[in-house]
């Protein structure tokens, strides 16, 4: 006997009497996803063939084997469906795994110019040394599932250098980059950084912080959070101070930008506003705040409150950055190992399937070099809604193998 190679066909020089198939295709599937699986027939079921002449066997490096009689039979592969496949494993099936988020990465874009000097608290307690501890207590709890980084702007040490920030945007500085674990990293920049003198370029340190996520290459769900406690000013990236140097126009731009175009969401925490002094409407930086809260696109929901996260006290801002870490959900879910067929799966979410996308803009599409399975654009959304952590379900099964055409010899 010789092993039937499906990528070399042979053909026999003699007569034949009659053709017959012997179907090396896929005999179940799964009706919900449309997933098929091989099965080898039993050649004994056929009265024309000659079982004795056809065989299978298991070899540990090929796979399954057919073994076929070539002085019996002349053999040919559809050619329709002949390729490159893989040998078949014998313990090939149907499977399911449960795929879970991998965690989201989130930006902390951290204000340190002059007015974060100001006192948050009547026994005195700066507004910086309040953002501080909330940050340190915020990450702590949540560093095994959320993969927090943060930058400092401005990048100055004092009024000599106001506004200072990299003259390039897409040469940004991320004191520590977004990484499970990083309370060490993030504790340790925090406690070699001060409140600097002058000079609150809100507008570049967001431009900068998008650019930098955006040159990571893991598929995860990014965004940021911008917390600050003062206007946005530096308009002309050189003037430090006075009115026309507020940058407001320039800031809601960019926040706009980075949200709507460059897709990442951007929430926004006030810390210790001027309050409204009974006055029913909003000044204008916390309008400006509003504002910035709403393009950004993940808004305060707290009823009662603004679409910022007002942070009065360290446990404001602790509160906010706890819920804001719940919320950055990620729509990347790892895999527990490669996919021997990617092209014989489906991916489910809430038992629903979900149509692979290679353009990415409605459905999966395989990320991380094979290694994860990334939703985009509804599925996404849908399951960035779930109240409840979302989970998808990835099933797998055998390819199609080609039809192998059976050809009986004529007997001498």
């Amino acid at each position: 006997m010789i092993p039937m190679a499906p990528s070399s066909p042979q053909r026999g020089s003699r007569s034949w009497q009659s053709r017959l198939l012997l179907a090396l295709t896929a005999t179940s599937c799964l009706a919900a996803c449309g997933v098929s699986s091989d099965r080898i027939g039993n050649t004994g079921a056929n009265p024309n063939l000659d079982a004795g002449a056809i065989s299978v066997k298991v070899d540990a490096a090929r796979g399954l084997v057919i073994m076929i009689d070539a002085a019996a039979y002349a053999t040919s592969v559809d050619a329709g469906q002949a390729g490159s496949q893989p040998p078949l494993d014998p313990t090939c099936s149907l499977a399911t795994t449960t795929l879970y988020p991998q965690p989201a990465e989130v930006l902390l874009v951290l204000d340190r110019s002059a007015t974060m000097a100001d006192a948050i608290a009547a026994d005195g307690t700066s507004k910086w040394s309040a953002t501080v501890a909330a940050i340190e207590s915020a990450v702590l709890a949540s560093q095994d599932t959320t993969a927090w980084g943060m930058m400092l702007f401005p990048k100055s040490s004092g009024n000599t250098a106001c506004c200072q920030m990299p003259a390039d945007d897409l040469s940004p500085v991320v004191e520590v980059a977004p990484a499970t674990k990083s309370l060490q990293a993030i504790a340790a920049t925090l406690a070699q950084s001060v409140p600097t003198d002058v000079g609150t370029p809100t507008a570049r340190a967001l431009v900068q912080a998008a650019n930098s996520l955006l040159a990571r290459t893991t598929s995860t769900s990014k965004y940021i959070v911008l917390a600050t406690g003062g206007e946005p000013t530096c308009a002309s990236d050189a003037l430090c101070d006075g009115a026309s140097t507020l940058d407001y126009a320039r800031t809601k731009d960019t926040v706009a930008h980075v949200a709507s175009v460059l897709g990442i969401p951007v929430a926004v925490a006030g810390i210790a506003l001027p309050a409204t002094n009974g006055n029913l409407q909003p000044n204008s930086r916390q309008q400006l705040f509003t504002d910035m809260a709403n393009l950004g696109g993940m808004p305060n929901a707290t009823p009662g409150q603004p679409a910022y996260y007002p942070a009065n006290s360290a446990a404001d801002l602790l509160a906010a950055l706890s819920t804001l870490g719940v919320q950055a959900t990620s729509c990347s879910f790892a895999l527990p190992s490669a996919v021997a067929w990617p092209d014989n799966v489906a991916v489910l979410l809430s038992e629903n399937r979900i149509p692979k996308d290679t353009s990415h803009q409605d459905g999966w599409d395989f990320g991380d070099s094979g290694a994860s399975v990334v939703l985009f654009g509804k599925p996404c959304d849908d399951a960035r809604s779930l109240s409840v952590g979302a989970t998808l379900q990835f099933v797998t099964a055998c390819p199609a193998r080609p039809v192998i055409a059976l050809a009986r010899r004529e007997r001498p």
